[in-house]
């Protein structure tokens, strides 16, 4: 994600999702950065220089990929789109205002790579796994980015909770990330302070990525769901990135919670959506705050059953293995 965390947590959890906020603007012109020949690297067309376009919605642009990798990361992607327009009905029906009609995965060849090149080339820090940079999706030639680098065994880490990142933000938030609720301003996103008060988006951003991405399969929070160590549901509604947070609440415990409203609670998430569509974030807060305490009983006792099943809903992180 797009997982976009203060900087603390970066080395630890490998992706965050920078968006175009105060001061920044890297995917409206992410290949002209002047970084990039003052530094004497070479620009992003000579490193990225393969192009592959998987559909209308998403290309791949990358340093070293096979032609069967490229083809297995649009097999996984296109499953995982297939799977949130089945889930939200959203097919053709983006938020207000948002022009980010497709992703740009640019994916270099090794962690190494990565450091080198993808600062200069996309004016971000390098010490994590990738960043989904989202620009300013009502901005007319903004263009949305994925950055990542691809394993030793060729897989491309977090690409598939990034692309949920990427549709989430299209079909169901309205804005940018600075315009959503959380409590980050750290650079490079920059967003204005004060933050908003709780409760944000960050279970349900994070949450939904993680989702989609693992399916019914995520034993690793499972495995936390069976602990003494638990939350209640309402607190999990003010998670943030600042305060209340650390990657086993951001992202395990935040795909609990998602997924048991999904589950249990669907109606009361689609009147969450609602709000969140059209950017109508006070009533959003209004009806967490409403929901209160009401679910929690129901969620510890659901902790309690759920368990790991067989097959996975989603492609797990697009994984693209080379062709032998």
């Amino acid at each position: 994600m797009n997982m976009h965390l203060t900087h603390r947590f970066l080395a630890l959890l490998g992706a965050t999702w920078l968006a175009g906020c105060a001061g920044i603007t890297p995917a409206t012109n992410p290949a002209g950065n002047p970084a990039a020949s003052e530094s004497g690297i070479a620009p992003v067309e000579q490193v990225l220089s393969r192009q592959h376009r998987c559909s209308a919605s998403l290309s791949l642009r990358s340093q070293a990929l096979l032609p069967a990798q490229e083809a297995a990361i649009c097999q996984d992607l296109a499953a995982i789109e297939q799977r949130f327009h089945q889930l939200f009905q959203t097919a053709g029906k983006p938020v207000a205002h948002d022009l980010n009609n497709s992703l740009r995965a640019n994916i270099y060849a090794s962690s190494d790579a990565f450091k080198r090149h993808a600062g200069a080339h996309f004016n971000m820090p390098t010490n994590n796994g990738g960043m989904y940079l989202e620009g300013l999706p009502d901005r007319t030639g903004n263009q949305a980015e994925f950055v990542a680098n691809q394993n030793k065994d060729g897989t491309v880490l977090n690409l598939g909770h990034e692309f949920v990142h990427y549709l989430d933000g299209r079909y169901n938030l309205y804005g940018d990330f600075c315009a959503n609720l959380h409590d980050s301003h750290d650079a490079p996103e920059n967003c204005p302070k004060p933050a908003p008060l709780t409760p944000y988006l960050v279970w349900w951003t994070e949450g939904i990525a993680e989702y989609i991405a693992h399916g019914d399969k995520n034993p690793k929070a499972v495995a936390l769901a069976l602990d003494e160590k638990s939350y209640a549901l309402s607190e999990l509604f003010d998670t943030g990135y600042i305060s209340n947070g650390g990657a086993p609440r951001v992202y395990s415990w935040g795909y609990l919670a998602v997924r048991f409203m999904m589950e249990r609670h669907r109606a009361e998430l689609e009147q969450m959506l609602s709000f969140t569509r059209r950017g109508d974030y006070p009533r959003y807060q209004a009806l967490l705050r409403g929901w209160g305490s009401r679910f929690d009983g129901e969620f510890s006792q659901w902790l309690q059953q759920i368990q790991p099943r067989a097959t996975s809903a989603g492609a797990d992180n697009a994984q693209a293995k080379p062709a032998h």
